[in-house]
């Protein structure tokens, strides 16, 4: 099913994420030796950039926008789950900040499971339940509110339209 207008500024911010996970796998896969310390340096760096920037925002906008009208759509155990899986990426966006650099390792590796899981689920379940439970009007002024709450949230957004 074709992604409907009102959800792709969140697909492509969930392209972002998913980019990010590739880099982290080729990161751990090719560091190995004297430099990896510096490559696990660079990949926490992106890795919180991108928190900071784009999906600390984004998690917001699904769970004050989406994730409502998702329920209202029939998926609330689906929105539970999902909000649980915000809260552990939350975590360990947290402790990647916090970690020494013996640690990284293992804490990027965890952290791009899950973002992963967590954005083909909300792309291949979610967002397809979403546009197959809501009509035409529901969806355009879920999309309405969608961009009107980015830029505010996002500063990767909020800095381009400023």
């Amino acid at each position: 099913m074709k992604r409907h207008p009102a959800l792709v500024p969140l697909s492509r911010q969930h392209h972002d994420g998913l980019a990010l996970g590739v880099m982290v796998e080729r990161g751990l896969r090719d560091g190995a030796g004297p430099v990896a310390t510096a490559q696990l340096e660079r990949l926490r760096e992106q890795a919180l950039d991108l928190w900071q920037l784009e999906f600390r925002g984004h998690f917001e906008v699904e769970e004050q926008i989406v994730f409502p009208a998702a329920r209202q759509a029939g998926e609330p155990a689906l929105v539970d789950t999902l909000i649980a899986e915000h809260e552990g990426i939350r975590l360990q966006f947290e402790a990647l900040e916090r970690a020494p650099a013996s640690e990284l390792r293992p804490l990027l590796d965890q952290l791009r499971t899950a973002l992963v899981n967590h954005i083909r689920t909300e792309e291949r379940v979610l967002f397809q339940a979403m546009q197959a439970a809501m009509d035409q009007p529901q969806l355009e002024a879920l999309g309405r509110a969608v961009t009107d709450a980015l830029p505010a949230l996002c500063l990767s957004l909020g800095s381009a339209r400023g």
